[in-house]
């Protein structure tokens, strides 16, 4: 009877009937989609230090904080075409939302926290298509 059951076993397996398991179970395994505020500044930029002082402390007590981390990367240190934008960085402080190592769109220029929260929700909307 054991030899049976191992015969049946070693049938299943060679046929490919465990092969959709196997891929249900790796989908259901995947992570979330991975999104992240990058702010990209230059060392020494006023305007940029206004993110920082007023924009950071706003962002960081809101819930949204804890699932879309905020970064900052001084552009002067990196490539920025490495960095998975879409396009080169005109204006500094530029704020890119993230997915998985990809721009899906950004904030160009300082706009002030009433009008970052606005263009943010509209940003995430398009991440979430």
């Amino acid at each position: 009877m054991r030899k049976l059951a191992a015969v049946a076993f070693a049938v299943v397996f060679s046929l490919g009937i465990a092969a959709p398991l196997n891929a249900a179970r790796e989908e259901a395994t995947k992570p979330a989609s991975r999104l992240e505020l990058l702010v990209i500044e230059v060392a020494g930029c006023t305007v940029c230090d206004l993110v920082r002082i007023h924009i950071q402390p706003a962002y960081e007590s809101s819930p949204r904080s804890r699932q879309v981390p905020l970064r900052y990367v001084d552009i002067t240190s990196r490539d920025e075409m490495s960095m998975g934008l879409a396009e080169r960085v005109a204006t500094v402080p530029t704020i890119v939302l993230m997915r998985d190592g990809r721009e899906v769109d950004r904030i160009s220029g300082y706009l002030g926290p009433e009008h970052f929260f606005v263009a943010l929700g509209e940003m995430m909307e398009l991440a979430a298509d």
